[in-house]
C-alpha cells in the first residue's frame, strides 16, 4: 500500500504545478503525521465498507485525512471512530459522513485533538453526542461544516463536549436530544463559537433547545440561534455557566419558561453585548429568564417581540429577578430592568426592526427610522455580519448595524 500512495503522489505532483508540489510537502508526514486520501477519483470507491474501515483506521492512527471521490456530493456511511491522537479531516463541501442513524460518528479520547474542515456530519446517534462526543482532555475545532439530523438519546443531540470545542461559519441544524441540548450539551468544558448557526433544535423533555451549557464557560460571538424548541426551559439556550454572548441574534426560539435564554442555578456571569432578541416564545420571559442564583449583564441590545407559547399574545420579554443594564438597551415593554433604572435605556419602545432575513444574513435590519441607529456606546468593531462598526455617527443598538448600503469588499457609499 505504502508503495501505491507513493507512485499516486509522484503522478499527481507531475501532472499539476510547482505550487501544489509546494503545498503537498507541507501535509507531507515530517514529524509523523501521514496524509492518507480515501477514494480513486469516484462516488463509488468512497461508499463500500472499505472505505469506511480505511477511514476508521486513519483517524484512529492520527494525521490528516483527505478524498478523493470524484466531484459530486458523496454520502459515506462510516463506523464509530475512535481516536486519542491528532487528527484533521478535510471535506471540501462534498463530503457527508453518515451514522445511518445507527451509531456515533466521532468518540474523542485522552488527548485527542480533531479538525474537521468543509464536512456534514448526518444521522449521528448515541447516548450523549449523536455525531461527537468530546472527553475531558480532548479537543475539537469545526471548521464550515454542517451536523443535521443527528439524535442523542439524552444528551447532546449532535455534540457532547467535556472538552474543549471551538466552532466556526458551521451550522447546527435539525438535531435532537431527548432530554437536554438539542444541538450542543456542554459538561463543564470550554465552548467558542464564531459566525455560527444554531437552527431548528430540540430537546424533547428537557432543557436547552438549540444549547446546554452547565460548569466549564462558552463564547457566543456573530451567530443566529433561531427556531429551536426546549420542552422545559430556554428553547435556544440554557446556561450555567459563564458566558460572553456578542453580536448574537435569539429568533423565533420556543419553551415553557425563557423562549430565547434562561440562565440556570450555578451563580454564573452571562455577559450580553449588541444582541437581539426578537420574537422568542415562552408563557412567560419570551426573552431571558433569570434565575435569582445567576447574574445577566447586558449592554446595547434589543428585546422586543415576545409571545407566549402559542403565539397568541404577547409575552413578558423578560422574567425573574431583574437583570443588570450596562445602558443603551431597547425594551419594548417595562421588564428586564429597574424601571427607571439606567437612564439610557429605552422602555417601553419599538425598536422598528425590518422582518427577518434569512441566509446569508440571519438576522433583523433596523428600519431607518429605528431608535436603535446610532444610539450605542462603545461596540464591538463589527457586528454580526462581520461589518465595521459604526456606520454612522454612533454604532447602532442591537446585532447588525444598519449604517449606509454596503457594497463588497465592505465599501461605504
Amino acid at each position: 500500500n505504502n508503495v501505491i500512495m507513493t507512485k499516486r503522489f509522484i503522478f499527481i505532483i507531475t501532472a499539476l504545478s510547482v505550487t501544489f508540489l509546494a503545498v503537498m510537502w507541507q501535509v507531507a508526514p515530517a514529524y509523523g503525521n501521514p496524509l492518507v486520501v480515501i477514494g480513486d477519483g469516484t462516488a463509488v470507491s468512497c461508499q463500500t465498507e472499505a472505505a469506511a474501515n480505511a477511514f476508521s483506521d486513519a483517524v484512529a492512527a492520527g494525521g490528516t485525512i483527505d478524498f478523493d471521490c470524484g466531484s459530486e456530493l458523496v454520502v459515506m456511511n462510516v463506523n464509530t471512530n475512535v481516536t486519542d491522537q491528532q487528527v484533521t479531516v478535510n471535506g471540501n463541501g462534498r463530503i457527508v459522513l453518515s451514522g445511518e442513524g445507527l451509531r456515533q460518528i466521532f468518540l474523542l479520547t485522552g488527548s485527542a485533538n480533531l479538525t474537521l474542515n468543509d464536512l456534514t456530519l448526518q444521522d449521528g446517534s448515541a447516548g450523549q453526542g449523536g455525531a461527537i462526543a468530546i472527553e475531558p482532555q480532548a479537543s475539537a475545532t469545526i471548521n464550515r461544516s454542517f451536523f443535521t439530523s443527528n439524535e442523542a438519546a439524552t444528551v447532546g443531540g449532535a455534540i457532547y463536549n467535556q472538552g474543549t470545542l471551538t466552532i466556526n461559519q458551521s451550522t447546527l441544524g435539525s438535531n435532537v436530544a431527548f432530554s437536554h441540548g438539542g444541538a450542543l450539551y456542554n459538561s463543564g468544558g470550554t465552548v467558542d463559537i464564531y459566525d455560527s448557526y444554531i437552527i431548528s433544535n430540540q430537546a424533547e423533555n428537557g432543557d436547552g433547545g438549540g444549547l446546554l451549557t452547565y460548569e466549564g464557560a462558552m463564547t457566543l460571538e456573530r451567530t443566529a440561534v433561531r427556531s429551536n424548541i426546549s420542552a422545559n426551559h430556554g428553547g435556544g439556550l440554557s446556561a450555567s455557566t459563564d458566558m460572553q454572548i456578542i453580536n448574537v441574534t435569539f429568533s423565533n426560539n420556543h419553551a415553557l419558561l425563557g423562549g430565547a435564554l434562561y440562565s440556570g442555578q450555578s451563580g454564573q456571569t452571562i455577559n450580553i453585548v449588541n444582541s437581539t432578541f426578537n420574537e422568542n416564545q415562552a408563557d412567560t420571559a419570551g426573552a431571558i429568564y433569570r434565575h435569582s442564583a445567576s447574574t445577566v449583564v447586558v449592554k446595547n441590545s434589543i428585546l422586543t417581540g415576545s409571545l407566549n407559547t402559542n403565539g397568541s399574545s404577547p409575552s413578558l420579554n423578560c422574567d425573574g429577578p431583574s437583570l443588570v443594564s450596562l445602558g443603551h438597551n431597547i425594551i419594548s415593554d417595562n421588564s428586564c430592568f429597574p424601571n427607571p433604572g439606567t437612564v439610557d435605556d429605552l422602555f417601553g419602545t419599538d425598536p422598528l426592526l425590518g422582518p427577518w432575513l434569512a441566509s446569508p444574513i440571519r438576522a433583523y435590519i433596523p428600519n431607518a427610522n429605528s431608535p436603535a441607529v446610532d444610539y450605542g456606546l462603545d461596540c464591538p468593531a463589527v457586528d454580526q455580519r462581520g461589518y465595521p462598526r459604526p456606520l454612522g455617527a454612533a454604532c447602532d443598538v442591537g446585532s447588525i448595524e444598519r449604517g449606509q448600503l454596503l457594497y463588497l469588499p465592505l465599501i461605504v457609499r
